[in-house]
């Protein structure tokens, strides 16, 4: 791209196919927008201020839903991911006794929702998305940190860490829950909220009984533990567990966090105790957070998408498909118009409905796992069995929304559309 005495921007004051639009952040999010967005002919350039290398290694692995994967057959990426992942086919729920609490099944999915729920390693996912950028000649800067955010009237101008500033049409922040572009563009904004929880997790080879498919998850006495192996893969395992600050785990080294992991679950059924006994350092904790309600998604020529937007915890396994939705309708939303400022408006209004359900069925998941009075214990496993029904009932009506076949909600029949919408709200 040129520098910004030579003004990449085409100074237009609408969208057009000659659009530059700039996408800050090569996460999930940030990648399938430049996808969708090169698909419908404008031209994206994604600034990362990681490395390449720090990109595809970040984080452990993740479960893309149903909703999730169908988003992603907008960019052509479903059956590579499909092919690296693991079909997530049940999630079974126990107590800290290994009493089953309830099955929720998932093995209709691919028949009544069109996909499968998928796990998958994040940095897989990212290599696949970026191997169809590269492939479809969409520049990616890494090591490309923005300082300064200057939105003009007929461009963004953009200044960063290192070498020459750049102006483009529109700016995407898809920066993740501590966006600098949200801060630079809105610094009056709220900061995350640390939630009480701190997340770990891995993929380590044991001799462990194969799942079939089934995320098996425990709600422990101290900590929450979940874990999936099949034949051709190895264990993917993960945890939360309470903390009184964001921090709790950073003073410890791999081999400390590791035995602490031990010990939050050391009276935790089998196979979860010789899972965390293969295990001899965790790299790193992830403290979790909320994002609060943001007035506006979008100021002039920038908008938000993701976690900038709306940061999403994973107890609801939502959050990348979240973002990866948030990429389909703002590409499509842009597509649709000429006037850009009602593009960002349009993508608000279709996405913060969905987007509110989602983060309360996470708020809901996350305070089961807050638990640690045994009375409180002894409370949850009597009504989990009574409520999870009802959270199945809305995880199946989030599942079944086709943002691939229709993102603004005008396709097919009256009834077809009718129903989208109302599994899109």
């Amino acid at each position: 791209m040129c520098p910004i005495e030579e003004h990449t921007a085409t100074g237009n004051r609408a969208t057009s196919v000659e659009t530059t639009i700039g996408i800050c952040g090569a996460g999930i999010g940030g990648l399938v927008l430049a996808l969708r967005l090169a698909k419908l002919g404008f031209r994206p350039i994604v600034f990362e201020a990681r490395s390449k290398e720090a990109a595809l290694s970040e984080g452990v692995f993740l479960t893309l839903a149903s909703n999730g994967m169908n988003g992603l057959r907008a960019v052509d990426c479903h059956e590579a991911v499909l092919r690296e992942g693991l079909e997530t086919r049940a999630i079974e729920l126990l107590n800290a006794r290994g009493k089953r609490l309830a099955l929720i099944d998932q093995s209709d999915h691919s028949a009544t929702f069109g996909m499968p729920a998928v796990t998958i390693k994040r940095g897989a996912l990212t290599a696949i998305l970026i191997e169809k950028c590269q492939a479809n000649g969409i520049l990616l800067q890494f090591g490309r940190r923005v300082t300064k955010v200057d939105s003009q009237p007929h461009a963004v101008m953009l200044t960063f860490s290192e070498g020459a500033g750049l102006a483009v049409d529109l700016l995407v922040a898809a920066d993740g829950l501590r966006s600098t572009v949200r801060t630079l563009v809105f610094p009056d904004y709220p900061l995350p909220q640390f939630t009480g929880l701190i997340g770990t997790g891995g993929i380590v080879d044991t001799d462990i009984p194969d799942t079939d498919g089934i995320m098996r998850m425990t709600f422990g006495e101290k900590a929450f533990f979940g874990y999936i192996k099949t034949a051709s893969h190895p264990v993917y395992w993960f945890d939360s567990f309470p903390a009184d600050t964001p921090d709790a785990m950073r003073v410890l080294e791999p081999t400390a966090l590791a035995a602490h992991v031990r010990r939050m679950h050391v009276d935790n059924p089998e196979p979860n105790k010789s899972i965390l006994s293969a295990v001899d350092e965790i790299e790193r904790s992830y403290p979790l957070f909320d994002m609060p309600q943001l007035a506006a998604w979008s100021k002039g020529r920038v908008a938000l998408l993701g976690d900038a937007a709306h940061a999403i915890g994973p107890h609801a396994g939502q959050g990348a498909s979240m973002a990866i939705e948030d990429a389909v309708v703002l590409s499509s939303c842009l597509a649709d118009t000429l006037d850009f400022g009602a593009a960002f408006a349009r993508y608000e209004a279709l996405r913060r409905p969905r987007i509110a359900r989602v983060v309360k069925l996470t708020r809901q998941s996350a305070s089961r796992k807050r638990k640690n009075s045994r009375l409180s214990l002894f409370i949850r496993d009597l009504l989990l069995p009574l409520l999870i029904p009802m959270t199945v009932r809305a995880s199946r009506k989030m599942f079944a929304y086709r943002v691939d076949l229709d993102p603004l909600g005008t396709k097919g029949g009256t009834e077809y559309v009718r129903q989208n919408r109302q599994d899109a709200a």
